[in-house]
C-alpha cells in the first residue's frame, strides 16, 4: 500500500513519513516548498504548491492514498485528484489563523467537498470549520498535536537579562497586551520576546522588553529553558493557534501563562503549572506574570513532575493510530 505524503511547507522527507503505522506502507514523499529558481521567483501564486499537488495526482492510483498538509495544499490536491477517480484523501493539519472569506472561501468549499477526512488539532475546530465550510462535522477528525521535546542548545545568547519571562510565537498572539503587561511589571521584571519581524509592528516596546527575530529553534528553547516561564497571550477565545508552543513548553517542563481559548482547552485544562486568564485582560495577565516570577521555583517543580505524563499525551503514535483508522475506513474498504 502506498501513502503519498504532500506537505505544503515541509520538506519531502519530513517526520510524518516516519510514523510507525500497523499497516505496512510505502511512502512517497513530495513537497510544496519551492524547488527551483522559477518557483522561488514567482510572487503572489505558490507555483510549487500546485506542482506538488499535480505530482501527487499523477502518482495516485490503485492501492494508494494521499495525505496532504495544511488547507491550501489539501484544496489543490483535492481539485486534481478528481481527475484520477476514487483515490482516498486525508487532509492533515487543517487549521486557519483567520477564517477565509469571499472568493477564497468559495474556492475552498468547492474543493473540500471531495476530501474524505480532514484532521484538526482541537475539538472546537471540528464544529468551527464544519459550519464555516458547510461540510459535515463527521468529516473533521480531531487529534492532539504530537511531537518530541524541541531542540535546546547549551547557551541562550542573551547578555545580562536574567531573571526574565519569555514569549514565543507569532500567530494569533496579542502583542499589544504583552507590551502593556511589560509596562505594568516595571523595569525590574524583564521579558524576552521571540517572534516574527512583523509581529510587533506599530507597537511601542518598553525598555524591559528584549525582542529577538529569526533566531534558531534551539536557541529559542534555550531562552525558554532559562526563563521563569513562557507567556502565550492569545488574541481571543476563538483564536486557533498556540498549541505547538504550549506543547513544546510542557515537554520541557516549563511553566506557562496563557489566555483562555477554545482551541487550547485539551492542552492546558487541569495543568497546575499552566496559569490562565481571560483574553484582553491586561491586569489579569500581569498578575499571572508576577506569579511566574514570585513562584518560579515551585511552578517549575510542578511542570517538571508532569513531563512524563505530557510525553504520553503528545506521543506521535496518536497520529499513527489516526492514519491506521483512515486506512481501515477509506482505503481497505475501497479495495474490497
Amino acid at each position: 500500500m502506498t501513502a503519498i505524503n504532500v506537505p505544503d511547507l515541509s520538506p519531502a522527507d519530513d517526520a510524518f513519513t516516519q510514523l510507525r503505522t500497523r499497516h505496512a506502507l510505502r511512502w512517497v514523499g513530495l513537497s510544496g516548498q519551492p524547488a527551483n529558481a522559477l518557483e522561488r521567483g514567482i510572487r503572489g501564486v505558490r507555483l510549487s504548491r500546485y506542482r506538488a499537488a499535480a505530482q501527487a495526482a499523477l502518482r495516485a492510483g490503485p492501492g494508494s492514498f494521499v495525505i496532504s498538509h495544511l488547507p491550501l495544499m489539501t484544496a489543490a490536491v483535492a481539485h486534481l485528484l478528481r481527475l484520477r477517480g476514487d483515490v482516498p484523501h486525508l487532509g492533515f493539519a487543517f487549521n486557519f489563523t483567520r477564517l477565509p472569506m469571499g472568493r477564497r472561501l468559495q474556492y475552498l468549499r468547492g474543493a473540500l467537498r471531495h476530501v474524505d477526512q480532514m484532521v484538526v488539532f482541537s475539538r472546537y475546530e471540528q464544529g468551527l470549520y464544519a459550519e464555516h465550510f458547510g461540510i459535515e462535522r463527521e468529516r473533521f477528525q480531531s487529534v492532539i498535536w504530537t511531537q518530541g521535546p524541541p531542540p535546546v542548545q547549551a547557551e541562550t545568547g542573551l547578555n545580562e537579562v536574567s531573571p526574565y519571562l519569555c514569549a514565543i510565537g507569532g500567530e494569533g498572539r496579542d502583542f499589544a497586551l504583552l507590551m502593556q503587561v511589560a509596562r505594568r511589571l516595571g523595569p525590574a521584571m524583564r521579558v524576552v520576546v521571540v517572534a516574527r519581524p512583523q509581529s510587533l509592528a506599530g507597537l511601542q516596546v518598553p525598555d524591559n522588553v528584549t525582542v529577538l527575530t529569526n533566531i534558531p529553534l534551539a536557541q529559542t528553547w534555550a531562552i525558554a529553558r532559562d526563563s521563569c516561564g513562557v507567556l502565550v497571550p492569545l488574541l481571543s477565545r476563538e483564536t486557533c493557534c498556540g498549541q505547538i508552543t504550549l506543547v513544546s513548553a510542557k515537554l520541557l517542563g516549563l511553566p506557562l501563562a496563557t489566555t483562555r481559548a477554545h482551541a487550547t482547552r485539551e492542552y492546558v485544562e487541569g495543568r497546575a503549572a499552566v496559569l490562565e486568564c481571560e483574553p484582553g485582560d491586561v491586569a489579569g495577565f500581569a498578575d499571572l506574570a508576577r506569579r511566574m516570577y514570585e513562584e518560579a521555583a515551585s511552578l517549575r517543580a510542578v511542570a517538571q513532575s508532569q513531563k512524563s505524563a505530557e510525553q504520553a499525551i503528545h506521543d506521535r503514535q496518536h497520529w499513527a493510530g489516526l492514519v491506521d483508522a483512515f486506512i481501515e475506513r477509506h482505503v481497505l474498504n475501497l479495495s474490497r
